[in-house]
């Protein structure tokens, strides 16, 4: 089964292959099936149901539906319609010349096309229908990035306003002595009309975006007199134009080598302790690229150094990349800059917009890519971005594998990190020595998509433990016992693990750097819901878990660790 691909390169929409990425079945049929347009044919609407016609494929069910924000019109005068084509999840502008109504058009068109997958997208389209007998219409794709349904202000999920000039920092490094205001996560929720079916994955986490209500009494003090921030509505930012800054925020380069100080730090702490991090690796001959200078990515591309890779850096604030270059690095001006000049290009970065934005943004990877150039993706991302990504670079003769990490900030730093992969298997080998300089043991999974899976099942494991481990210390404090003694009991019990050992002393000293940002476990466990969707798995415990993050999120604890998810259950 196809995954549902995220994004499409505005570039090349018209050249496309959208429906499937088998060789179709019928090629010979297929230029004499394309729809041909009849002049008593009505005019298209939103949420209209067709059948799409694109390159060799058969005319495909598909559903016409918004345009994403980041996804640009193709160049010409005809007119285009933004689909999203059933039974592969996927989405194209299609010319409205190459569409046809789908029930006007079913007898014959339905008898095009053969193959699984067309008779999947058939039953799917038919599903659609009857639901849409009981819903109003549906004019969004499932997979609609909810971001483009809000006010643009919320300063963990601020969407590109244009996908060539980018203003987000992607790193995953936050402000130093600076409060955030976070405002919550609100979408419209896609009515479960036209076109929404069980495996939508928006159609239930729509609703868990709507932000708690207020509560009445005031936020109790925390550590050295802060306050926990409560929910505040911004006033909207105002066009950026060309410009990377972020309006109303301070110049971060008082704090440009907070990662690597951090790094130093590790390194000196291991050495202290008798540990050696110098690993018999051999580096490969091949130029690395890595994206990415924040928290995790400092270590991870600072490793790739003192390994021996000849590595090129490039981060969105550039002054991270300096003390780079002092240890033997290059620096890129762009992202394409970076890809063209290295054989294998990783990025670390935030979350799916972030990945898509340095991909399909301007001066991006895809216009770096040529035959043979290789793109590893280490984020955590979801499935639709994965794919999409994957399909976008392939169609450039470039090679793609996805390989998140287990692991935060620590493992990064001391190159202990599991790496989890997917894609291309010949890639995966040429990485070999830079996994090994990265980590302390790398999983192959085979097909793309499924180191996502994995790696979202594993984070909302993390997650669940942390909010019933932060319950359970929560308990016992309101009991009147002793916290300190409870976690020296769970350290010498069957439960014991780094996970409790380290999260707990963190409460005990009400301290919460930042190991692995509370927003982005929230994140993990959204995407991990989205998945459970188009599996149809109930996930009670994980919806729950997912609420209290976002609670403890709006409450301003975003950018601390996870364990400040304590914080949100006593106050």
């Amino acid at each position: 089964m196809a995954e549902p691909q995220a994004e499409v390169d505005p570039q090349a929409t018209e050249e496309m292959e959208i429906p499937s990425s088998d060789p179709p079945e019928n090629d010979k049929d297929n230029d004499a099936e394309t729809p041909k347009k009849n002049k008593d044919d009505k005019a298209f609407d939103l949420g209209d149901l067709v059948w799409a016609k694109m390159s060799s494929f058969p005319a495909w069910p598909g559903r016409i539906v918004k345009q994403w924000k980041n996804v640009k019109k193709p160049a010409g005068k005809k007119a285009v319609r933004f689909v999203f084509f059933f039974g592969t999840e996927d989405h194209a502008w299609v010319k409205e010349e190459s569409l046809k109504h789908y029930h006007e058009h079913k007898a014959t068109l339905s008898k095009a096309g053969k193959g699984a997958k067309f008779t999947k997208a058939i039953d799917a389209i038919e599903e659609a229908i009857v639901k849409d007998q009981a819903n109003k219409g549906q004019t969004t794709s499932p997979y609609h990035p909810p971001s483009d349904e809000d006010d643009d202000n919320d300063d963990d999920d601020i969407f590109l306003k244009s996908i060539s000039k980018p203003s987000k920092d992607y790193s995953r490094e936050p402000m130093a002595g600076k409060k955030k205001l976070n405002s919550s996560q609100t979408s419209s929720p896609s009515s479960p009309g036209k076109g929404s079916n069980s495996s939508s994955p928006f159609t239930k986490i729509s609703s868990h975006l709507a932000s708690p209500k207020k509560r009445g009494r005031p936020p109790k003090p925390m550590e050295d007199g802060e306050t926990v921030t409560k929910k505040a509505t911004p006033k909207k930012r105002p066009s950026m134009g060309g410009s990377t800054a972020v309006p109303g925020k301070k110049s971060r380069s008082d704090m440009s080598f907070l990662s690597l100080n951090l790094y130093n730090s590790f390194q000196a702490h291991l050495a202290q302790k008798g540990e050696t991090t110098k690993k018999d690796i051999k580096p490969t001959e091949k130029k690395i690229g890595f994206i990415g200078l924040g928290l995790m990515g400092t270590g991870m591309a600072m490793n790739l150094i003192k390994a021996g890779h000849k590595v090129t850096v490039w981060n969105r604030t550039s002054e991270k990349c300096e003390e780079f270059v002092k240890a033997g690095a290059t620096q890129a001006e762009t992202v394409s800059d970076l890809v063209a000049s290295c054989d294998i290009t990783f990025s670390m970065v935030s979350d799916s917009e972030a990945v898509r934005a340095i991909v399909f943004g301007e001066n991006g990877v895809l216009e770096g890519i040529t035959e043979g150039k290789a793109f590893v993706d280490m984020s955590t991302v979801d499935i639709g971005t994965v794919t999409g990504v994957s399909e976008a670079v392939q169609a450039r003769d470039g090679r793609f594998m996805e390989a998140p990490v287990c692991g935060s900030v620590q493992p990064a730093m001391e190159g202990s990190l599991i790496i989890i992969a997917a894609g291309d298997k010949e890639l995966y080998d040429e990485c070999e020595s830079c996994f090994q300089a990265m980590g302390k043991k790398a999983f192959y999974l085979s097909d793309t998509g499924n180191a996502a899976r994995m790696k979202l099942v594993i984070n909302m494991i993390i997650g669940g433990v942390m909010c019933c481990f932060a319950e359970g210390m929560a308990l016992a404090d309101k009991s009147g016992l002793s916290q300190s003694v409870l976690l020296d009991i769970l350290n010498l019990g069957s439960i014991a693990n780094p996970l409790i050992s380290g999260k707990g002393k963190a409460i005990l000293a009400n301290k919460y750097p930042p190991a692995f940002p509370l927003k982005y476990q929230q994140k993990d466990l959204k995407l991990a819901l989205a998945m459970s969707e188009q599996v149809d798995q109930p996930l009670p415990v994980a919806s729950a878990v997912n609420e209290q993050f976002k609670r403890a999120k709006n409450m301003g604890l975003g950018d601390k660790d996870t364990s400040a998810i304590y914080k949100s259950l006593t106050h």
